[in-house]
């Protein structure tokens, strides 16, 4: 059947209409409505879910033969994300969507291939669910045009719904008349699909000019080539010195011509991109590692330093339009690289501000720099700097032009500082939507970390990025030291990193006879890769994104938190004691009810204590009562739970014969018991 268009959908929503009328139940108003469903979408299955409050129940009027009620408490799968986040949703290989669950989203067990979800509000009230799926034997993908035309349906969807359970309506009393208010329904329904149906039409008529414009000049493109490689071949085979020179001049030409031509096809392309892009959800740490990483190779060839920073504490998952934000950062990447001399330094950076959930993207180059006077010309289509520009570096302007409007488009306005012969900094910040408020980086919580970073004077603009990192999760900025030599590091030191110029032999034996953690900085782009192989070095590239390897290493040794409660402080001293060498950051309390205040407050804060040590004879809560109440609260949270010893001075016979410890330890103390449940514990953590 294809999309349905304006006139189609008026004949079958006046049939729809007349054939309620006459219908004798719920269910068969139900199945009327779900063809209608199936007929719009040009589906091949459809259900209509009503939302029962009082119960928490999806609910379809069916027969008994299927599924008729699913409870949304604790629920999961594509179905539960709708009710829970209000919000439809288009999944095209339904298997494989990771929040798939079948008995939820496919309870009819279909061989599902795809599916439309959209939630029917009532103002702000859930009514309902509707849905619409095809199995293998109907592919049917859905776009956002078939979204926009269902969601077109939903206020004659509700009144339907009005129609089979009164009640639901807020104002009780008010008699439902079924064909006026549907008639009206409708009415707007075709208004709406009509006014779709033109901005689709404007849109076809706009993609075929582009694709005109873009076949032409692809065409222009293939003999533009073509020259430049019959040039090349005569190149080869003269030696006239000024028929060199003439080769040479119109080899420059064609392959301006090839330049040009790109830029335009570069323009066409980024129309249809602005026109099409939508939000989706990303892994901000991942996506802007991946684009950084494109660019390694072309660093390490110029030799310029390259710095890559996003912030640890960026967001999880948030919604963004990624087409057109990756496009702005190639462009600001690539040009920075273009005017970069040798030995240079370009610093990507993408910063998160939680409390207005926006980015600060930036791209900072040692490179040509741009006078004042010409900074406001750049943003200006077919502009550069100078005239000269594109003569000795290539281009053709377009590129800063296309990233302003995209930087617009994505609520924000693209910014430039710079300095002649100094460098130039292009920056912009962009609202995002967070989906997963959760920090990609959990910051260490670990004050006895002691890290050294040897380096020489050219690995100061890599250390610098290093420090910014390592201070970013956690590490304290006075426990980390820069140095030139070995001989200068603490005592106390427990983790370094080295970069490749300094490591040798006398390195690796100080850090392994010292038991120190050693992360190597690669500078000679994958030249450590076998040594990465054989010794199992822990190696990170000065030209790629290293915060996941950087995180994992700093977290090698990180700190046991442990609560120790006895209300004798002789005790709680003496076990303090014993612990003081095992690297445990130690805190206490003398009574119950501050012990679990503090138990609970530590996951809230998101540093929890992964040891207690609970006597059982203490004011106000026993431990026995302090460890049940705490164990209830982590069961409510779904938290790993934590490793917890009972030390009493009564005989084992004595001790609690329930799952709520994991170990027991009598009174009195001896060093080999306590170091006993400690490494128990961290073997289980």
């Amino acid at each position: 059947m294809g999309q349905i268009d304006a006139a189609e959908l008026q004949d079958l929503l006046n049939d729809t209409t007349r054939k309620m009328k006459s219908a004798k139940d719920n269910i068969e108003l139900n199945t009327i409505v779900e063809k209608l469903i199936v007929s719009v979408l040009d589906s091949e299955f459809a259900s209509l879910w009503i939302f029962n409050e009082e119960k928490a129940l999806l609910l379809r009027e069916r027969s008994h033969d299927s599924v008729r009620e699913i409870s949304m408490l604790d629920q999961r799968g594509v179905l539960a994300k709708c009710f829970f986040t209000l919000t439809g949703g288009i999944y095209n290989y339904l298997a494989s969507e990771k929040e798939y669950r079948p008995k939820i989203d496919n309870p009819d067990e279909i061989r599902m291939k795809s599916k439309i979800i959209i939630p029917m509000l009532d103002g702000d009230r859930l009514i309902g669910i509707a849905t619409a799926y095809s199995s293998v034997q109907k592919i049917k993908n859905f776009d956002e045009d078939d979204m926009e035309i269902f969601q077109a349906i939903v206020p004659y969807l509700i009144n339907v719904i009005y129609r089979m359970h009164p009640e639901m309506k807020e104002n009780h009393s008010e008699e439902i008349y079924i064909s006026e208010r549907l008639l009206d329904d409708s009415r707007n329904a075709v208004k709406q699909v009509t006014k779709i149906q033109k901005i689709q039409k404007e849109t076809e008529t706009s993609d075929a000019t582009l694709s005109f414009l873009s076949n032409t000049v692809h065409d222009i493109r293939t003999p533009a080539n073509t020259l430049y490689g019959f040039l090349e071949l005569l190149e080869s085979q003269l030696d006239n010195p000024r028929l060199l020179q003439y080769i040479h001049n119109a080899k420059e030409s064609a392959q301006f011509i090839n330049e040009l031509t790109t830029s335009i096809l570069d323009r066409v392309s980024s129309q249809r991109e602005r026109s099409k892009a939508k939000p989706v959800q990303i892994s901000p740490s991942k996506f802007f590692a991946d684009i950084a990483e494109v660019f390694s190779a072309n660093m390490f060839n110029k030799k310029i330093a390259f710095n890559v920073y996003i912030d640890p504490l960026i967001a999880k998952e948030i919604r963004v339009e990624d087409i057109i934000l990756k496009r702005v950062i190639m462009n600001l990447i690539n040009n920075a690289h273009k005017f970069t001399p040798r030995k240079g330094t370009i610093d990507f950076s993408v910063k998160y501000k939680a409390s207005t959930q926006h980015l600060r993207i930036s791209v900072k180059d040692t490179g040509i720099g741009i006078a004042k006077e010409k900074q406001n010309e750049i943003f200006k289509a077919f502009k550069q700097a100078e005239e000269d520009t594109s003569l000795q570096y290539g281009g053709t302007g377009l590129g800063l032009a296309i990233s302003s409007q995209y930087v617009k488009d994505l609520g924000g306005t693209l910014k430039l500082e710079s300095e002649l012969d100094v460098g130039s900094n292009f920056y912009f910040d962009i609202p995002i939507e967070v989906t997963n408020k959760t920090v990609s980086f959990k910051p260490i919580n670990n004050k006895n970390i002691q890290l050294g970073i040897l380096l020489d004077n050219k690995n100061v603009f890599t250390g610098k990025n290093l420090m910014r990192y390592l201070v970013q999760m956690g590490i304290d900025k006075k426990n980390i030291l820069p140095t030139k030599n070995i001989s200068k590091l603490s005592k106390d030191t427990t983790h370094l990193i080295c970069f490749q110029s300094q490591l040798n032999d006398d390195i690796l034996t100080f850090t392994q006879n010292k038991k120190i953690d050693l992360l190597i900085v690669e500078e000679q782009f994958l030249s450590l890769l076998e040594h990465e192989t054989e010794s199992k070095l822990t190696i990170i590239s000065q030209y790629g994104y290293y915060a996941n390897t950087l995180h994992t290493f700093i977290s090698s040794k990180s700190q046991m938190k442990v609560l120790i409660v006895d209300d004798d402080k002789i005790n709680i001293q003496l076990i303090s004691a014993i612990l003081e060498e095992e690297f445990c950051y130690i805190e206490t309390a003398t009574d119950g009810e501050t012990a679990l205040s503090m138990l609970e407050e530590g996951v809230k804060t998101g540093e929890p204590y992964s040891l207690v040590y609970l006597d059982n004879h203490m004011p106000k809560l026993t431990g026995i009562e302090v460890i049940t109440q705490f164990r209830a609260f982590e069961k409510k949270l779904d938290m790993d739970p934590i490793f917890a010893v009972y030390i009493s001075g009564d005989t084992v016979e004595n001790t609690p014969q329930n799952t709520m410890f994991d170990t027991f330890v009598a009174k009195p103390f001896n060093t080999k018991k306590i170091k006993a449940s400690l490494n128990q514990a961290m073997r289980e953590k």
